[in-house]
């Protein structure tokens, strides 16, 4: 995995006691100063504050406690159905599944992998979250030939397989879902921290031709429509996707979530630029 291929994130894990890279909100052996205690409360004199015990009016020593960096759990909750079979989205779900898992690795946390078919992809679970990176490379190769079809029926099963500890979890669909479904998954994930990652192509409806028979295919239910496409039909379609993707928004943002549009190739600056707004 090349170095390109990490993003940077920063997301405290809240309730972890592992130390890691994440501001926790425990005290501990980390870096950042929290607060001070007295000394009957702390027994570590190597962090004696002087200053502070002089000017203490109550004429107490005053020790420094430190905040405990966090260790966190990545998992990629990923939808397998049919519809994600379409153009290149099958390759950007391997290219997503890779980046995040070598971007936990990278930072000493660890990781975790749900497929979500009709059932449970039991061959790609990877419950409870490691550290094992040299189990990528034969997770990957399964999940390339593992072959797409169905509805993703298991995605409200999905959260059986986290932690009840505080993880970050990525949520990979086109979410081609009626928004009662995903406001159901997303109350099971409210003790975690989710970032939609929404998997759109332009073809479905933007790059459409302005004249001529288009076939539609719903990949899901295997069946086919073919549509004499007009100026008029095709901003409608257009449309529909915008109207589709401005529900999304208010649906995640009522979680209190952002989520991330992919309409295209995967590209792990446009994690860490996510990130980054989400901190700013």
């Amino acid at each position: 995995m090349s170095q390109q291929a990490i993003f940077n994130y920063r997301k405290s894990a809240r309730q972890s006691v592992f130390p890691g890279t994440h501001a926790g909100k425990i005290a501990g052996s980390g870096h950042l100063f929290k607060h001070h205690n007295p000394l009957m409360a702390s027994s570590d004199l190597r962090h004696l504050d002087l200053r502070a015990s002089v000017l203490d009016p109550f004429e107490n020593f005053q020790i420094k406690a430190f905040q405990q960096q966090s260790q966190l759990s990545l998992f990629l909750l990923a939808d397998l159905s049919a519809s994600m079979a379409y153009k290149g989205k099958q390759t950007l779900v391997s290219d997503c599944l890779q980046s995040i898992a070598y971007s936990a690795y990278a930072q000493g946390d660890r990781f975790g992998f749900v497929g979500c078919g009709k059932k449970i992809v039991v061959d790609l679970l990877v419950s409870p979250a490691n550290q094992q990176q040299s189990h990528i490379s034969a997770l990957m190769q399964r999940l390339n030939k593992y072959r797409y079809q169905g509805q993703a029926e298991s995605m409200l099963q999905a959260s059986h397989y986290l932690p009840t500890k505080a993880s970050l979890v990525f949520l990979l669909s086109d979410f081609h879902l009626p928004m009662e479904k995903i406001q159901q998954q997303m109350q099971q994930l409210n003790q975690h921290t989710v970032v939609p990652l929404i998997v759109w192509d332009k073809q479905e409806y933007s790059q459409l031709p302005q004249w001529g028979l288009v076939k539609f295919s719903d990949m899901e239910r295997n069946k086919t429509r073919t549509l004499f496409m007009r100026p008029v039909l095709k901003k409608r379609i257009i449309e529909s996707f915008e109207q589709r993707k401005q529900k999304l928004k208010r649906c995640f943002r009522a979680f209190g979530c952002e989520p991330l549009f992919i309409e295209g190739d995967y590209h792990p600056d446009m994690m860490t630029q996510y990130f980054l707004q989400q901190t700013t």
